[in-house]
């Protein structure tokens, strides 16, 4: 029998009457958790993995907590390039301080999640995995059997977005390469982009989710940084059964959405 894990990505929840570029990211987050509540309430967990706000500011946070409070699902916060430590902790003050990483175990899988945040990163709201959670991400990778997924707010390797890779994890190729020495990792799941991709490297899946608000238009190569396409939001759900993880894509809002 598969576990139900739920997955969302590029929240970006601002104070309330500011929208972004003509999108209220409350009422879609909202939207994706309402879909899920209906169609998947028997999922395990939800993972929200970074970019919680859009400025990283404490009332943006008392938005998500105040969310939050009114869904059913056990849930892990992750952070992205536009969250910030402190108004995190003051918002979520019941959070151990420090880098927001750790494993949960889901029958025969264990998902590992990374904080990519880097606040004093030079290329800013690019990411990256410092000395010490690198070596937090080995030994986790060498501790037992079981099935392994990584979840992360950066993606490590090209997409062909040219002003987002330059703003991706910038050590990702490295941590990619340690990933698959591992022998362990049946996927790598991340956000960042707004888009939905697929990639392979040395035979670990490396795969990027779309976000319940705005999306990155279409156009690769060189082009505007910023996600700005008004398209469906959606989310994911993660099957695992512990020998074949299955990665579901959800569009919310779309005309057949109530048979989604």
């Amino acid at each position: 029998m598969s576990e139900k894990i739920l997955l969302m990505a590029d929240i970006h929840i601002t104070e309330p009457g500011v929208n972004i570029f003509g999108l209220d990211p409350a009422d879609r987050f909202r939207r994706c958790l309402e879909n899920a509540i209906e169609h998947h309430a028997d999922a395990r967990h939800l993972f929200l993995m970074g970019d919680l706000t859009e400025h990283g500011k404490y009332n943006e946070y008392k938005v998500l907590e105040e969310i939050l409070k009114n869904q059913p699902f056990e849930f892990t916060l992750m952070l992205g390039n536009h969250d910030r430590r402190s108004m995190f902790l003051k918002a979520f003050p019941n959070l151990i301080e420090g880098f927001q990483q750790g494993y949960k175990n889901f029958g025969q899988t264990k998902i590992l999640y990374l904080d990519t945040l880097d606040e004093d990163a030079k290329n800013t709201h690019s990411g990256l995995l410092c000395e010490e959670r690198l070596q937090w991400l080995e030994v986790n990778l060498s501790l037992d059997n079981t099935q392994i997924l990584i979840l992360a707010h950066h993606h490590m390797l090209t997409s062909g977005f040219d002003a987002l890779d330059e703003i991706n994890l910038l050590n990702g190729r490295h941590v990619a390469e340690v990933i698959a020495a591992s022998g362990r990792c049946q996927m790598v799941i991340s956000g960042h982009i707004h888009r939905k991709l697929v990639s392979t490297f040395k035979g670990v899946t490396h795969t990027v989710i779309k976000s319940p608000c705005h999306q990155m238009p279409m156009v690769l190569g060189s082009g505007d940084l910023y996600p700005s396409v008004s398209e469906p939001g959606g989310y994911c759900v993660l099957l695992l059964n512990g020998e074949i993880p299955i990665l579901h894509h959800v569009d919310v809002g779309l005309p057949l959405g109530e048979f989604q």
